[in-house]
């Protein structure tokens, strides 16, 4: 039994297959009637964790010719991102349309938006629905996901890990900004592109616990 993770959704489902798969690696899958590219978090995983999640058919590893596909439809969507976002300001609603993943089969359209608050967005979903004949689905992101889509450069100079390769946004806490700290240093250095705690201070953050037990040790 495996745990998988769909890309559009970030929504994890359980999978079968009598191919050995293997964390990290891309499949496609079928959840919920539409076809998905998702990515496998875990192999052989424990019976009870693995049945709390909704079943996915595996249809196969993705080829090259796959991820090409993958590729264009990324580029697809992104031509829908201007007209949604037109769409928000016709129904007078505060929210900012950021990005947009179609799935496999093109059956569904899925928006990532950014807003202060709740949105209703009823009423935008069925004008959606009726311009671009797809299933529609609206996906709230905090600060952090908006900044890993729109990528850009960090104070380090180097393009910034959420955009690059970090998969998994949690688990940034002040604790580790607590741990780190030197000096004068101010808390404000530890802030990202985001808004928020940068995700680099996970990287160290191990080491650093390990550094100030050896001190306590030693007074």
């Amino acid at each position: 039994m495996n745990q998988i993770r769909v890309y559009s959704t970030g929504q994890s489902y359980r999978t079968e297959s009598e191919t050995k798969l293997v964390p990290g690696q891309e499949i496609l899958v079928e959840a919920e009637q539409i076809l998905e590219p998702a990515i496998v978090l875990c192999e052989n995983c424990p019976k009870r964790e693995a049945e709390s999640l909704a079943p996915a058919n595996f249809i196969r590893v993705m080829t090259p010719a796959d991820q090409a596909v993958k590729t264009k439809l990324k580029e697809k969507a992104r031509q829908f991102v201007n007209d949604a976002q037109t769409k928000v300001m016709r129904h007078g609603l505060d929210m900012k349309i950021v990005d947009a993943t179609l799935s496999f089969d093109e059956k569904k359209a899925t928006f990532y938006f950014a807003a202060e608050g709740r949105v209703d967005f009823r009423a935008l979903v069925a004008d959606m629905v009726g311009s671009f004949c797809k299933i529609i689905r609206l996906q709230q992101i905090g600060p952090r996901e908006e900044t890993r889509l729109m990528g850009g450069i960090g104070r380090c100079g180097q393009e910034l890990c959420c955009h690059r390769f970090i998969k998994d946004l949690d688990g940034i806490s002040a604790q580790m900004a607590q741990l780190q700290e030197t000096g004068g240093q101010k808390f404000s250095k530890n802030i990202g592109c985001c808004g928020r705690l940068m995700c680099c201070m996970s990287y160290e953050n191990h080491e650093q616990k390990d550094i100030k037990a050896l001190s306590k040790e030693k007074k």
